[in-house]
């Protein structure tokens, strides 16, 4: 309550605050607990905005467009181009995610942060729609969500029973998994 502006729809920075920042609002979009009625608000914000935060923001940012249905848009932000992209890691010849979209935008930053990798469990829990069921992968859950942008994909996942493949080309979806 205290950070939500009812004129704009959007949550602000603090309290007395006029500004609504990413931030501010891929969060209560993460955490479900924007009104129904401002999501599509938040969602432009974002879409105006594009990853105007830090890489590790980007996961959460990610997660939120997917669970409000935007899967177009984040695959959009997965595979954008722009100075704030992973596109801009390997223009830069990152061979693993750095801690910031590029060598020059901090200081000192690593060029190896695990965490930076959102595209990973994005693509594969919200965009392909594969998940465990039960754990250690003894049952999935298989529900893609595969934007109209999206052509082909050719997912193998080893798990203890074996290897999971999930195929997509041309609108066509496949999933092969072991008993």
């Amino acid at each position: 309550k205290a950070f939500y502006n009812e004129k704009t729809r959007l949550f602000v920075d603090a309290e007395g605050s006029n500004h609504s920042a990413l931030h501010s609002n891929a969060l209560p979009l993460y955490f479900d607990i924007t009104p129904l009625d401002s999501q599509k608000d938040e969602v432009e914000l974002i879409k105006e905005n594009g990853f105007s935060c830090g890489v590790y923001m980007s996961y959460f940012v990610l997660k939120a467009l997917a669970r409000v249905g935007e899967h177009e848009l984040v695959y959009s932000l997965i595979t954008s181009d722009s100075i704030h992209s992973w596109s801009n890691m390997l223009r830069e010849d990152a061979t693993t995610c750095f801690e910031a979209w590029g060598k020059d935008q901090k200081w000192n930053t690593s060029l190896c942060h695990p965490w930076a990798s959102a595209p990973i469990p994005v693509m594969v829990e919200d965009i392909i729609g594969l998940k465990p069921k039960v754990a250690g992968w003894k049952e999935i859950e298989f529900a893609p969500k595969i934007p109209a942008s999206l052509k082909e994909v050719d997912l193998k996942i080893k798990v203890k029973s074996g290897e999971i493949r999930v195929k997509i080309e041309n609108g066509e979806c496949s999933i092969h998994a072991p008993e």
